[in-house]
């Protein structure tokens, strides 16, 4: 009875342990910023497509890096949030996608990816899609709907 009590104490602080290292290094499972790196590799216009670069303020101080990519006779707006892993300058296929369907995209890298100020979390990605959405509907004056 009392290797089994040995052995459950230790089972139970390896788990308790591995829990511990898990939330304290969750950002940095999740958040894959530097794969494969923050440098941008290409630019829209290395596809042909014109473009403005964007640089848009978070609510806690933050400033991010985008592209606005314009579509002839645009019928919509994309707000394009790439996932993980990457940054903007991997996106160029799906940016063409877009224009292709008549669409605007506004491609912003999250805190900590591409050229934008930070570090990754989930609270900050909450916080960077809304600054982008602000800035599509306050500076660009594209309907909320």
């Amino acid at each position: 009875m009392r290797g089994f009590l040995t052995l459950f104490i230790a089972a139970a602080g390896f788990y308790g342990l591995l829990a511990l290292m898990l939330f304290l290094f969750q950002d940095r499972m999740v958040f894959l910023a530097n794969l494969p790196g923050r440098a941008l590799t290409a630019t829209p216009q290395d596809a042909g497509f014109e473009y403005e670069d964007v640089t848009l303020e978070t609510s806690d101080g933050v400033k991010l890096h985008g592209w606005y990519i314009p579509a002839a006779q645009a019928s919509g707006v994309v707000l394009f949030l790439h996932g993980n892993a990457g940054n903007i300058s991997h996106r160029l296929d799906s940016i063409a996608i877009f224009r292709e369907l008549g669409l605007d995209t506004l491609i912003i890298d999250y805190r900590g990816y591409g050229r934008s100020e930070g570090k990754p979390s989930e609270r900050g990605t909450y916080l960077d899609a809304e600054a982008a959405w602000h800035y599509l509907v306050n500076s660009r004056g594209v309907a909320a709907e």
